[in-house]
């Protein structure tokens, strides 16, 4: 059954056309919520932040054990920031699975090598008993914390906290076209999670030209891709139906890096069978086509909001320095991003990831990568953490985002940075500084 449609007007955030008037409420990943960083926060206008928590921390154990003292701690600074005045998403956390959890049928992602990720990686997707897991866990996150006070509730299903499968080379053996989905659940069904189909191709792999004694074509290819690639929204489906199951009616936003595949590309990779040819940037064994994602997301999951992580990342560099500039929003960007003539490989991620998410209808919100160093997103051809906090209000306004998160907190309170809250204030206002 699909999900009643949470109205997007709640607590601000709504589907916005690509010149809207509203500025982004803009706000700060991963805060402490500590008193100084609610008067800092308050102090510049920051009016929104992500508060991060942590699977392992708050089920260390065994499932059902809850740390109390740390479910106490996130209640009370999540509260805190409530409390003064500034609006909090909850990012749930589910990249940080206790090691009880890694230990549950499943819970290892399975390459078609029968690799697993050195990531960190387990298997959210396909493992009925992460799944469950996963919902108990979200479950208890909506019962401990003011969860009808929050704007959002943040889910991904990889180990950034992100929607997709590991990417390349996450078999940590310079392997770069691994796909994850051969684990005995996906494959066989044996231990599925509920409502998730398994292979339509059991056993083949990507490459092979043939399957059980058939000629494998490009349409069977396609088909077995938008298996694996919507395999992922029956994840997060799974993630928001748990915490509407909990009592929980607001807003969930979806981490969506990079640009995903894009369309010419996709028929490149299916008419080679899925062999390596047309991966542009890894976005195929990740799993990214938000051309049919978002779409999906819009149609069949209730009030979500994409949160777009690629403001202002490496392909904003590339295309800014493009001639003419590729890097900025345009108001027809949704009506010509899947046109074949369009030159969109020549797009920043967010420009191209903006258009799909306003093909589908669904609000918008952005971050940016954080510091190259960090590897939180960031390359070395990325901006400083200076440039992109003087980039990245611009691309949130130009791409009509609803809401801009810099990341991060720590950043502007490590004064080794050499950034201060009121160097962001002033990006945002356009002042100098």
């Amino acid at each position: 059954m699909l999900l009643a449609l949470v109205p997007l007007l709640l607590l601000g955030l709504r589907p916005l056309p690509a010149h809207a008037a509203s500025d982004p409420v803009w706000g700060l990943m991963a805060s402490s919520c500590s008193a100084s960083d609610i008067a800092a926060n308050k102090a510049v206008g920051v009016s929104i932040v992500e508060v991060e928590a942590y699977w392992d921390r708050y089920l260390p154990t065994a499932a059902g054990v809850e740390n109390t003292d740390y479910v106490t701690d996130l209640r009370n600074r999540v509260t805190a920031c409530l409390d003064a005045g500034l609006r909090v998403v909850v990012g749930t956390g589910t990249q940080y699975p206790p090691s009880w959890v890694r230990g549950l049928a499943g819970a290892e992602l399975v390459d078609q090598r029968g690799k697993n990720p050195d990531t960190g990686a387990i298997d959210t997707v396909f493992s009925a008993s992460v799944r469950n897991a996963e919902a108990d866990y979200l479950t208890r996150l909506v019962d401990d914390l003011p969860a009808s006070r929050l704007d959002g509730f943040r889910v991904g299903t990889s180990a950034a906290g992100e929607v997709g499968f590991p990417g390349p080379n996450d078999s940590g053996d310079g392997f770069l076209q691994s796909w994850w989905a051969y684990g005995a659940d996906a494959q066989q069904g044996t231990g599925i999670a509920a409502g998730t189909p398994t292979t339509p191709m059991p056993g083949w792999i990507p490459g092979q030209s043939t399957w059980n004694g058939t000629t494998v074509t490009a349409a069977m290819a396609r088909n077995w891709f938008t298996w694996y690639e919507r395999s992922l929204m029956y994840a997060i489906k799974g993630q928001v139906d748990a915490l509407r199951a909990a009592g929980y009616s607001g807003l969930v936003h979806i981490p969506s890096p990079g640009k995903g595949v894009l369309p010419a590309d996709l028929t490149t990779a299916t008419n080679a069978l899925l062999n390596g040819a047309g991966d542009r940037d890894g976005s195929l064994g990740r799993g990214l086509n938000y051309v049919d994602q978002f779409p999906v997301l819009g149609g069949n999951v209730g009030g979500v909001v994409v949160d777009l992580t690629g403001v202002d990342d490496a392909t904003a560099v590339t295309a800014r320095a493009a001639s003419p500039a590729q890097d900025m929003c345009t108001a027809g960007d949704a009506d010509t991003s899947t046109d074949p003539a369009t030159p969109v490989q020549s797009w920043s991620n967010l420009r191209f990831a903006r258009a799909q998410a306003a093909r589908a209808g669904l609000p918008a919100v952005g971050e940016n990568p954080g510091p190259p160093a960090a590897q939180t997103g960031g390359t070395s051809d990325s901006d400083s953490e200076a440039a992109q906090v003087r980039h990245s209000p611009a691309y949130a306004r130009g791409c009509s985002l609803a809401g801009f998160f810099l990341a991060f907190e720590g950043v502007l309170d490590d004064p080794s940075s050499g950034l201060t809250r009121q160097d962001y204030a002033n990006a945002v206002t356009g002042a100098a500084g």
